[in-house]
């Protein structure tokens, strides 16, 4: 088994979901801001929360997968997919996030941490619009020992085109489930659990099963919630 880890490099410029569309969502008028922040990062929990879901990438983002028998790389389950072998046989890897975009660089890293960039005519992007996009080796060149690190781009929503792509190109599931999200997380009541799982729901068919969960910053959407939770609490004290 391969070691693997995959690690956000750098997150949207953008999200599939607007303020005013959550608070729309929510019945929160347009004029009352005290909630603003807590909404806005309920909306990057929940876009958070459907790709890890789902291992799709809804906004341009840049992602890092290091792969081999380097220290430090966190082991994981393989894909469920018919990948296993050539993962193992080094000559293809999959990239954990789909559609991609684009390879921006890979590299072999060296046991003092020196790095060497593999020739571009080595290998290929294959099948970016897929659940499992991957990069295979070509002209016999393999990676199956050493520690390797793949950069790339990933994303429904192309930033780095003219005209530049938005919100507009993600497709509605996604966002829908992202407003459930957000109002279960927002409301924490009766329907909640029923709002998560129609969530879930909307996105299900989209799950690549790769096995893997993903290096993030710190969670927001969690802070969000946890802020509300207690601002709920304090007002319950308050009433009693």
């Amino acid at each position: 088994m391969r070691n693997i880890v995959l690690e956000l490099v750098s997150a949207p410029e953008i999200e599939p979901v607007t303020l005013a569309e959550a608070k729309r969502h929510l019945g929160e008028f347009d004029d009352v801001t005290t909630r603003d922040d807590d909404i806005e990062a309920l909306i990057v929990g929940a876009r958070e929360w459907v790709e890890d879901y789902t291992a799709r990438a809804l906004i341009d983002q840049t992602w890092r997968l290091t792969f081999g028998d380097g220290v430090g790389v966190d082991r994981v389950a393989l894909p469920t997919c018919d990948c296993v072998r050539g993962e193992l046989h080094g000559t293809e890897i999959y990239l954990r996030r789909s559609p991609a975009i684009s390879i921006v660089s890979f590299v072999q890293v060296d046991s003092d941490g020196t790095e060497t960039a593999l020739d571009a005519g080595t290998y290929e992007l294959r099948e970016a619009d897929s659940k499992w996009p991957r990069v295979v080796s070509i002209g016999g060149s393999s990676w199956a020992t050493g520690e390797y690190r793949l950069t790339f781009r990933a994303g429904y929503a192309n930033r780095d085109v003219s005209p530049v792509e938005g919100a507009e190109v993600v497709p509605n599931r996604f966002k829908q489930a992202m407003k459930l999200w957000i109002e279960a997380n927002y409301d924490r009541g009766e329907m909640m659990k029923t709002l998560l799982e129609t969530a879930t729901s909307l996105i299900r068919s989209e799950r690549a099963d790769l096995g893997i969960a993903a290096r993030r910053g710190a969670g927001l959407g969690e802070r969000a919630r946890e802020r509300i939770e207690r601002e709920r609490m304090g007002q319950r004290e308050e009433a009693a």
